[in-house]
């Protein structure tokens, strides 16, 4: 039998805080207003809950959500955007509060709850004139909420508010550039595009989680901070460990272990089909040894 993928955080720590997002979501849309009020000490214990298990790790390196459908992107992006936003601040000098980043990440696309647009639609894709701009206003909608708790500091809402500003100055709302923009927003900025690159690529398969890193890579320094870009693409790995992939040969194989530094090219064990089941078999390869240079993970299934 084939292992489920595995990820640096405990299951019970991922569970709760989509049932928390999934919650605060649904109020916010029985109310339509910006009048529920966040769960911040909740969300403060599961950031420090993330944080705990990432430094019992011998360095930084987490995973990603597998899903299975759209509908879960809602609940497993924030989750992953909040993990890779804390794994990749914790490999930063000078960053301090990393709880900030860790609220600021679960709470960066809570605004998408109030415009009734699916927060899968990516700006300009189906949308009309009239969805667009309602689409750009879910940053300072999601102010708003954040307003309903006094304990929430000015850097989450920093946060919140200019996660989709870009360096070169093509974000909005405001269209803010470089150092205008704060670092822990840069942060999740990162790890929001990220996420939504890994989640699609493996949903509707149009590219690779590798050309979703060469896609980062090709980010950082225009639209992206690309210190930033650099840290999280060197502890967020794009092949989860335990996660079926198919290899440029036609095999399919099971990502076994992950080396930092060379996070595209992981060890994987072969699996065999037999019926509807995947059997793995004792034949490991490792894809950083030259005689593997050129299999290639091409998707996960």
């Amino acid at each position: 039998m084939t292992s489920e993928p595995k990820g640096a955080v405990s299951g019970a720590i991922r569970d709760r805080a989509f049932r928390l997002m999934m919650d605060l979501t649904d109020e916010l849309r029985r109310v339509a207003a910006p009048t529920v009020e966040p769960p911040y000490e909740d969300l403060l214990e599961i950031v420090r809950g993330i944080r705990e298990d990432i430094e019992a790790l011998p360095e930084p390196l987490v995973s990603w959500t597998l899903i299975s459908t759209m509908d879960e992107y809602e609940y497993a992006h924030p989750y992953d955007v909040a993990v890779f936003s804390i794994a990749a601040a914790m490999c930063m000098e000078n960053v301090n509060r990393i709880s900030d980043i860790g609220v600021g990440a679960f709470l960066h696309d809570i605004g998408m709850a109030l415009i009734n647009i699916p927060p899968t639609h990516i700006e300009g894709e189906g949308l009309s004139e009239d969805d667009i701009l309602r689409y750009r206003s879910h940053p300072e909608l999601g102010v708003k909420v954040l307003r309903q708790h006094p304990r929430i500091s000015a850097f989450v809402k920093a946060i919140v508010s200019q996660h989709h500003e870009r360096m070169d100055g093509t974000g909005f709302p405001r269209g803010f550039r470089g150092s205008d923009i704060h670092l822990y927003s840069r942060i999740v900025a990162c790890a929001d595009v990220y996420s939504s690159l890994l989640h699609k690529s493996y949903l509707y398969k149009t590219i690779s989680p590798a050309e979703a890193v060469e896609y980062m890579m090709s980010l950082a320094g225009f639209e992206l901070d690309k210190d930033v870009v650099r840290v999280m693409l060197s502890c967020v790995t794009p092949f989860p460990e335990g996660a079926t992939v198919r290899l440029s040969t036609g095999e399919l194989a099971v990502v076994s272990r992950i080396s930092a530094g060379l996070l595209t090219r992981p060890t994987v064990r072969v699996v065999k089909k037999e019926g509807d089941s995947l059997i793995e078999t004792s034949e490991e390869i490792d894809l950083c040894q030259p005689e593997h240079q050129t299999r290639l993970i091409v998707g996960i299934v």
